[in-house]
């Protein structure tokens, strides 16, 4: 990997929650992935810095995390400095008083001939076609002379790929070797077939532990802290309660950096979100995706435009039928049992269409390093 040489050493990062963990696990993965391709100081501005304390015990270590109203009183002084790569995402909007000051310093660069500040808007994450023709799309300020560039990221060349750490391979090889002993610090068996569930409670949870449990082969099942798990765990418990079908563990809640070894210990996933949706697809590991559900039915068509990209890597036309067909049912609720223990017993034939599209996915590049690539050549 070439090294990345940035001319930003200092980066203020906007995050406001909506989905739970999802919005702050991709803000934060990526602030941790800017720090480490060399921006010096990064402030992560939150509404929500209690959430974050969760998915990153050593925030300290990474970034200054500002709540956000203090941070918008600092905004609001007279010395009061903004970084020189400023990143809104989801169209959080920014502080008025932050814009005023961003403009203001951008005025004084250009005035002065030096690179003014360089500001993103990070969309949502999406496989929709018009994705590709509204990323790296420069907006206007509708009163200051404050350009913001959309960037976008997603699942081709021309967008802005996913957040990939440089040693993500070292690391998912090594993940991957210590599942049996992974495993068996949860007090399970590295043979079983093992299915971990990250899902939401507006999920067909009845439907999902029947499923789990319709087996002749024992299964581990790995169950998420949240209301979720609690459901499905009891009914798990009730459908099998000597554990010969299923041995259900609830595992602890992982800080993100310890969060991928779940999936590399895992044959078969349940997933939700955004951020854990995309760490799964990068271990490779057959999945079914929860999307944030939405009054507008948004979720269903980012689901349906993802599988219209990711079925294309089955070599079975009849194979990927069914998978779409799984995917889709899921989704709306409608999947008989029947059909989530199938998934489960057809994961590993499907594992190859997972691993070409993991594969892919890495070869379009890491979403951290195009925006400081892009940063660097200005507006």
């Amino acid at each position: 990997m070439t090294e990345l040489r940035t001319d930003f050493p200092t980066c203020d990062l906007f995050c406001r929650v909506i989905d739970n963990f999802g919005d702050a696990g991709v803000c934060w993965r990526l602030a941790r992935r800017l720090l480490a391709l060399g921006v010096g100081r990064i402030r992560f501005i939150t509404d929500h810095p209690e959430v974050l304390a969760l998915l990153a015990p050593d925030a300290a270590e990474v970034a200054e995390v500002v709540p956000w109203d203090e941070f918008e009183r600092r905004a609001a002084e007279p010395d009061f400095e903004p970084a020189g790569l400023v990143i809104e995402t989801f169209g959080c909007r920014l502080p008025d008083a932050y814009d005023e000051a961003l403009a203001k310093k951008r005025a004084t660069a250009l005035a002065a001939g030096r690179r003014p500040p360089f500001y993103f808007n990070l969309d949502y994450l999406s496989a929709e076609d018009w994705v590709e023709e509204s990323h790296d799309v420069i907006g206007l300020h509708p009163r200051l002379d404050l350009p913001k560039l959309w960037f976008f990221p997603g699942f081709t060349s021309r967008t802005g790929g996913l957040v990939i750490e440089d040693d993500y391979e070292e690391k998912r090889r090594a993940g991957i070797a210590r599942r049996g002993e992974f495993l068996a610090s949860l007090g399970l068996e590295a043979e079983r077939f093992t299915t971990f569930v990250f899902c939401y409670p507006t999920n067909a949870l009845e439907v999902l532990a029947q499923g789990l449990a319709l087996t002749e082969r024992p299964r581990n099942i790995l169950l998420a802290p949240g209301a979720a798990g609690d459901v499905v765990e009891a009914r798990l418990r009730a459908l099998d309660p000597d554990g010969r079908r299923v041995r259900t563990v609830r595992t602890p809640f992982l800080p993100q950096t310890e969060f991928d070894q779940l999936l590399w210990s895992s044959d078969a996933v349940v997933i939700r979100g955004e951020d854990s949706f995309v760490r799964a697809q990068l271990s490779g590991t057959p999945l079914l995706w929860s999307t944030y559900p939405t009054e507008d039915h948004a979720h269903r068509v980012k689901l349906d435009a993802w599988l219209e990209r990711f079925t294309k890597r089955f070599d079975d036309a009849g194979a990927a039928g069914r998978y779409r067909r799984t995917a889709d049912d899921w989704l709306e609720g409608t999947l008989p049992p029947e059909a989530l223990s199938a998934f489960l017993e057809d994961a590993l034939l499907w594992r190859q269409a997972f691993e070409s599209w993991r594969i892919e996915l890495l070869q379009n590049g890491d979403l951290g390093r195009r925006m400081l690539e892009r940063a660097a050549r200005g507006l």
